[in-house]
């Protein structure tokens, strides 16, 4: 039996949305997106040794970064779900649609969560910390499966209309 593309596609959007989340959900606890001369640095802590932490100054543009972060995984998590119970019931396709658009929108907001902490906290950087890299993963992960989503709906309801 041969798998069709849609069902590749859908494989593949599947795997991003979780790789995405996996990473975004490790990223966002993490104390390691940033290291400076004295100390590194998280999304909520500073710390000058692995044992030694403080809360970060709640700044604008910090809190910005976060709520863009949270509202980024939030967006995927429901996207990936509405694509997921969409695809397969052909009646519910609009469903599908709607759930990458949500994927396309999480990865929006990690490109601006991303973007808005690297121009605020670029200047201070000794060296970006793995969880730094994580967030952008996640923002290409997310638009890799969008365009996949996006391709799967499109190539199922061209199957649909040709079995009609």
């Amino acid at each position: 039996m041969a798998c069709s593309a849609a069902k590749t596609l859908y494989v593949f959007t599947i795997v991003c949305c979780w790789g995405a989340f996996g990473l975004g959900v490790s990223a966002v606890g993490s104390k390691t997106w940033i290291w400076t001369r004295s100390a590194f640095g998280g999304l909520w802590l500073t710390c000058t040794t692995r044992d030694i932490c403080s809360l970060q100054e709640a700044t604008a543009s910090l809190n910005a970064v976060r709520a863009f972060v949270i509202m980024g995984i939030v967006f995927g998590f429901i996207g990936t779900i509405a694509y997921s119970s969409g695809f397969w019931n052909r009646r519910a396709i609009r469903v599908a649609q709607a759930g990458y658009g949500f994927i396309y929108f999480g990865a929006l907001c990690w490109t601006v969560a991303m973007i808005v902490y690297s121009v605020t906290y670029g200047a201070k950087s000794v060296a970006w910390g793995y969880s730094y890299a994580f967030g952008w993963a996640c923002s290409g992960l997310l638009n890799f499966a969008g365009g996949f989503a996006h391709a799967s709906v499109s190539k199922q309801q061209q199957q649909i209309s040709e079995a009609a």
